[in-house]
């Protein structure tokens, strides 16, 4: 517990300078970029070093869509992390894209944690926390009207 008066530590934040750098400037200019195998054109994410199902070590970064399905998702009552305690409690999905067999774990926006429910779809939202980190995030594609 954070005593009252108590300044709130920030959020943690991802490291940008490492191998998802293209991930990352990818969300600042609103796009999902991944990893896409040069042999198979298997689209993959987290980054890995050779393609997990060809074995192929040749890819590019390309974008993938935006759209996609909750699988599974999750609201936390405890606060695991300080900076998040002024969140509390909050949702984490998982959002399988329509496009790739890509899944995205982030938070919703613009639909309180009661209402999530497994087989909504989803709309990546670029949330720009700086100039230099934006987070994707995902909304009720029918919130769209």
């Amino acid at each position: 517990m954070i005593a009252s008066g108590t300044a709130l530590p920030p959020r943690p934040r991802p490291r940008l300078d490492g191998p998802e750098r293209p991930f990352w400037q990818g969300l600042r200019e609103g796009e999902i970029r991944v990893q896409q195998c040069s042999h198979c054109k298997r689209k993959r994410f987290p980054v890995s070093r050779y393609c997990p199902h060809c074995h192929s070590p040749e890819f590019s970064w390309e974008a993938t869509g935006t759209q996609g399905t909750i699988e599974s998702f999750c609201v936390f009552h405890k606060c695991y992390f300080p900076g998040f305690v002024k969140d509390m409690p909050y949702a984490v999905i998982q959002v399988r894209m329509d496009d790739a067999d890509l899944r995205f774990y982030s938070n919703p926006i613009g639909i309180d944690d009661d209402e999530l429910r497994s087989g909504m779809t989803m709309e990546a939202v670029f949330e720009r926390i700086d100039d230099e980190l934006t987070l994707l995030k995902f909304k009720p594609l029918e919130a769209r009207r």
